[in-house]
């Protein structure tokens, strides 16, 4: 496929602000190993935005990032990418108050130490991530990332940009239009059934304008989804880091080993996460990239 078009955008960050450790997370995580590229300081992505786009991200060494937007359909809206940009990587995220706090957790200090900079990511949509949650369920994760790329591949587009491969994941309206081609394509129809009402939710609500607990309720609500799932895209695809999981058993060991803790409730990790306040999500997403990377595993999900 040939692209078409260009646009250099400098996208503002708040420091402090790493983009190599954005690139080394995103190179750990399935879904991005998957429908991004990621090398050495760079990272290419793709979308739409609502025009099919693709986007070389580097950093610029001056508190920005650049990035230089493709246009596979002619010339689009840069605003609306710089928009889905910014959302994707976190870019405007203050830590400030993250690490004030960490300076009297010496639990959590080290964490801090190693990753420092470091930008929440997410998946390239929240739908994306909706979707990654109800591929994922009850199954491998193999299995979760052949129906993931199917879902590009048919609905979506998939695009070569010289050596490398970029998804880009369908809209809502592109999946729900579709609907016997999805069951079709991902081969299970319980699969199918909970893929498609997401689509209807994203399509018939404005769920980015709900709050973290609304969002999350709203998400359960989803046919098939559960409180795990819903808590996932909360974090994952709208960014919600202002509470920390509570449907998250690989998350307490996580907790118990960092902290040296035999066992940990739901109310313990509470307790931990109180200092962290609205960012006490943050304080649970750095635990366990923190203790992925240290241990050589993909980044959880």
């Amino acid at each position: 496929m040939t692209l078409t078009g260009d646009t250099t955008l400098a996208l503002p960050t708040a420091a402090p602000f790493d983009f190599d450790q954005s690139v080394r997370v995103l190179s750990r995580s399935a879904p991005c190993a998957r429908g991004r590229a990621c090398g050495e300081s760079t990272l290419v992505t793709g979308g739409f935005a609502p025009d099919p786009f693709v986007a070389r991200v580097t950093s610029d060494g001056r508190g920005a990032v650049r990035a230089h937007v493709e246009w596979l359909d002619g010339a689009g809206d840069g605003t609306a990418v710089a928009a889905s940009l910014e959302a994707s990587l976190s870019l405007s995220d203050d830590l400030s108050r993250l690490y004030e706090a960490a300076r009297t957790d010496e639990a959590f200090a080290p964490v801090v130490r190693d990753l420092f900079g470091y930008h929440h990511v997410r998946f390239s949509t929240p739908f994306e991530a909706a979707c990654w949650a109800a591929v994922s369920r009850q199954t491998s994760s193999a299995v979760a990332a052949r129906r993931h790329d199917a879902l590009a591949r048919s609905f979506g587009r998939v695009v070569a940009v010289g050596d490398e491969t970029v998804s880009l994941f369908p809209t809502p309206a592109m999946v729900r239009t579709r609907a016997d081609a999805v069951r079709e394509t991902l081969g299970d129809d319980r699969t199918t059934e909970t893929v498609l009402a997401l689509a209807d939710t994203f399509l018939d609500e404005t769920l980015a304008d709900r709050s973290t607990p609304d969002l999350t309720e709203r998400l359960g609500d989803v046919e098939r989804f559960d409180p795990r799932a819903a808590e996932f895209v909360a974090r994952r695809g709208f960014g919600r880091l202002d509470a920390s999981p509570t449907h998250d058993d690989g998350f307490r060991a996580v907790v118990a080993d960092r902290y040296g803790l035999d066992d940990v409730t739901g109310d313990e990790v509470d307790r931990l996460a109180a200092r962290y306040g609205d960012q006490r999500g943050y304080w649970a997403h750095y635990l366990r990239v923190w203790d992925s990377l240290r241990s050589g595993s993909r980044t959880p999900t």
